[in-house]
Formats: structure tokens, sequence, C-alpha cells
């Protein structure tokens, strides 16, 4: 077996897109950060009896820090210009202007560039602008633009940084998905939008192309997503009405746009694999659509079976399902007695039934008995946390230390071990490719596994064997960690908003 690369069953189905190799090392996909352009929008406005003074931005928005120019327009009661009028302005105790004062041009138009100089305001908030002129005063409120989102790895730095200011609403979830050549994200707001930048050859940034983008762009038509899933390329969203909608790199149906996914009502949560889909319904039973690689689909039958687009039952998981995952090619179910099933590719034993047997339907995974609050998966890992605290993991292990553990010989872990000094305390995990990570009661963040993009967020591109504290900005507290992703090595933090 090629150490250099996540462990990959030899054969991939012929529709699967190309393989995702977890060691080659790409430079070229970095993201850009999007220089904020202003225009004259609707503006509001204060009148006298001879003068109407009116103030705008770019669509009524500014970002949170950053220059961004805001314009007062002041003409006659006939709506013609006033030249030569200074104009002053003035807002947030934080707030610049340059200048301060701005005399009307030709078209009765004074401009100044703000930095409103509040890196950490929430998205979605106002902050108010005055204009003033002889006589004549005038505020407007603009929403502002920022990110409560903290961004380390693959596309950012090895240590966490505040995403891009663009973000209308606060992010309430937020994933990567990669493959050696491709790297994306998708963030869905409390608002219930979508954006996405990055990579998109598969359609999946989710805006009707296939033109990759730099910048963070809300996915057309979409509204009433209450959760997202990505994979290698490919999202789907949830929506509150029950149904799923999906984009990107799919066996069967690759699109470009938003589509809804037939034959799905009623759901309550959903999950990716890298080339199936899974989804629980109100009634506890999980659908499984898309591929049926090493047994993936879970439904029983030969692997060379697609279920394709019509979603098929996973095995015997009828009812009392709480939460569905996926890895590269397994599938993981929470039950709500607090057990795990899992089925698919068991290569490196991770679907911790003690064996490294390939199951075509699910099995319960071992010395769980009952205490599972959260399952995660690295591609080829599973980890779970339970209800005191601790969290355990099996499958793959090598000299990165994917089961973070302390070993790192090479070897298939069918059983669940604990995670060395997460053995209790811990309130959230989530997993990269081939990285863990732990939200404490405390609200400190470790990571542990693999780390040449930097995506343990330590300063390094040093492998972690165990769990290693990451170093967040002063003053900021972790919310949520990002979504469970096998493709990605791009991690995420939602922080709290004020």
């Amino acid at each position: 077996m090629d150490s250099s690369a996540v462990p990959r069953p030899s054969d991939p189905a012929p529709h699967t897109p190309g393989a995702v190799r977890r060691r080659t090392l790409m430079t070229t996909a970095a993201w850009s950060v999007p220089a904020v352009t202003m225009s004259v929008a609707t503006p509001a406005f204060a009148a006298s009896a001879t003068r109407v003074l009116s103030l705008s931005s770019q669509n009524d928005q500014l970002p949170a820090a950053g220059g961004a120019q805001v314009s007062a327009t002041l003409v006659d009661a006939n709506g013609s210009p006033i030249v030569g009028q200074a104009v002053s302005f003035s807002g947030s105790s934080t707030a610049t202007f340059t200048p301060a004062t701005a005399t009307t041009n030709a078209g009765g138009v004074a401009t100044t560039t703000v930095d409103l100089n509040d890196t950490w305001a929430t998205p979605g908030s106002a902050t108010t602008i005055t204009a003033s002129t002889v006589g004549l005063t005038q505020s407007k409120a603009f929403t502002v633009l920022g990110a409560n989102v903290l961004a380390f790895g693959r596309g950012y730095s090895s240590t966490p940084t505040q995403a891009e200011l663009v973000f209308p609403s606060p992010v309430a979830q937020i994933s990567g998905g990669s493959t050696d050549s491709a790297v994306f994200a998708a963030a869905l707001l409390e608002n219930g939008t979508v954006w996405t930048k990055g990579s998109n050859s598969q359609g999946q940034l989710g805006d009707g192309t296939t033109t990759d983008r730099a910048t963070w762009a809300q996915v057309p038509g979409l509204s009433g997503v209450t959760q997202i899933v990505v994979g290698d390329q490919s999202v789907a969203a949830l929506r509150s009405d029950g149904t799923v909608m999906r984009w990107g790199s799919d066996p069967y149906d690759t699109t470009s746009s938003p589509k809804q996914q037939a034959g799905l009502s009623g759901v309550i949560r959903i999950a990716r694999s890298n080339t199936a889909g899974f989804a629980v319904l109100g009634d506890g039973s999980v659908k499984v659509w898309g591929s049926n690689q090493n047994h993936v689909a879970g439904t029983g039958e030969p692997s060379s079976s697609w279920p394709g687009t019509t979603p098929r039952q996973v095995g015997g998981l009828t009812s009392g399902v709480a939460d569905v995952v996926g890895g590269l090619y397994s599938g993981y179910a929470r039950m709500t007695d607090g057990t795990v099933r899992a089925w698919g590719w068991n290569a490196f034993g991770q679907l911790g039934d003690g064996t490294t047997t390939e199951r075509e339907t699910d099995v319960l995974v071992n010395s769980l008995t009952g205490s599972a609050t959260q399952v995660v998966t690295q591609a080829v890992n599973l980890i779970v946390l339970r209800s005191d605290g601790s969290v355990l993991s099996c499958g793959w292990n090598d000299a990165d230390g994917e089961m973070g553990n302390g070993t790192t010989s090479p070897s298939a872990n069918p059983s669940l071990v604990a995670v060395s000094s997460l053995t209790s305390g811990v309130s959230a995990i989530t997993a990269l490719n081939s990285s863990g990570f732990a939200l404490l009661s405390d609200g400190s963040v470790r990571g542990w596994g693999w780390n040449a993009y930097g995506q343990l967020g330590d300063g390094t591109t040093t492998s972690q064997l165990t769990p290693k504290a990451i170093s967040l900005p002063a003053g900021r507290t972790v919310a949520r960690l990002a979504e469970s992703s096998q493709s990605s090595y791009t991690m995420f933090l939602v922080t709290t908003t004020s």
C-alpha cells in the first residue's frame, strides 16, 4: 500500500469522480479576499423647504472593517443638484471618514470612504451614518457585512484568522470539500441562505456555471435552508419544509444549480459520503441515493448495484435513527438509544465492529452501550463522542496520527479506542479528511492528525499524534465547529456574536 495516500478501494466505480489523494499538496487553490466596491443605491433622504439630502452605499451595506464608499446627494426642490456645498459625515465611535467633510460635485454628490473599524461586528447588524450640511442633517442605518468565522488550512494560513467580511447574516454552519486539484466551501447563514466559493468544475458552487470563483457569493434561488453537507465536489441542503436540494457532482445527475432530490419528503437530517447521499426521515428511517461502491448504500444489494437518483431504504434502518454521517465509502447511523450502526467499506476497521469485513447492510458498532451523542468521520476513520464527554476512534492510523492515541504504526484498528487526553469535558467533535477536532466545555479547541495544509491551526504543518490546543484570537469564543467533511483540508470555527 502506498503510505503516502489515504487508503482507498483499489478499483473505484466508473462513475465516481477522481480519487481524493490527501498527500498531494496543492498551492494554486488559495482563495483571494475580495475588495468591496460601492455604488449608489436607493437612498433615504431628509428634506427642507428647498433642499433634499440623501445617503447611499452599494446595496445599503458596509463591511465591518476596510474602506467602503458612502455618498451624500444634495438636490433642490426641483431635483437639481446643488454644487459646491460642504457635507460632513459622522458615525459610530470606531468609524473613520476620509474625508470627514466633502464638497458636492456637479451631480450634487459628496463622497467619503468610511471604515467602521469593527472587525467582529455581528453580520447583519446595523450601523448608522449621518451626513450634515448647512441647516440639514440626514441619518441612515446600513447593514454590516461581517464574518463570525475563523478559517485555517488549505486556502488559508496555518493559524486561525477571520474569514472574509462579506456575510449579511451570521454564519450558522460551514464546511469545505476538496479533491487533489480543487478546493471549495459552503456556508449556511442564519437567514437560511447558502453561500459558496472556490473550485467549480462540477458545478459545486451552485451558481449555474462551472466557473471557479475566489469570492463568496449567495447560491441563487435558495432559501429556507436548515442544514448543509458537503462532499468532494457536491453540496446538499435540507430545507425547512423537509425537502432536499443538491448540486455538484453526482454519479447519475451532476447539476450546477440547486435541484430538488426526488422521492424525499419529511427529511430531518442529511449526510454525504464520497458518492452517496443519505437522509433521515421523520419516522426515523434512512434513505440513500447515488452509488453503491463498496456497499456504501447499505441496501444489501451487490456492490455493482447503483441506487441512482431514486432513494432506497438503507438496510434495517426503518426506525430509531437520530442522525446519519458518511465516510469515504462507509455510512453510519446514530440511533436514538445511543448505539451506532455502520455499513460499507471496512478494510481498515472503520466500521468499528471488530473486523475488517465489508458490510452490505448495517451492523452494530462495538463498545458503545448506548452512550454515543455524536458521530463524525475522517475518510477512513470513525470518531465518537460519548455522553460522559469522552472521545473514541477506530480505523486507519499511520505516522500522521489519525487515531489521536499517540501511535504511529500503519495499521487497521477495528475496535474503538480512547483518543488521548479526551476522556471528559468534550462537548462537540468534527473531522476533516485525516484530522480530528474536539470542542471542550471550557471553550478550547483541540486537533490531531494530518496537518500538511496547517488545518490543525497550530501555526505549523506538522502532524500531531495526540490532540493539541488551537490558539484562538483574543476575545473569540467558539460556538460551533465546522461540519464534518471526509474530503476537506480546510477547518472553520463559528464564533459567538455580540
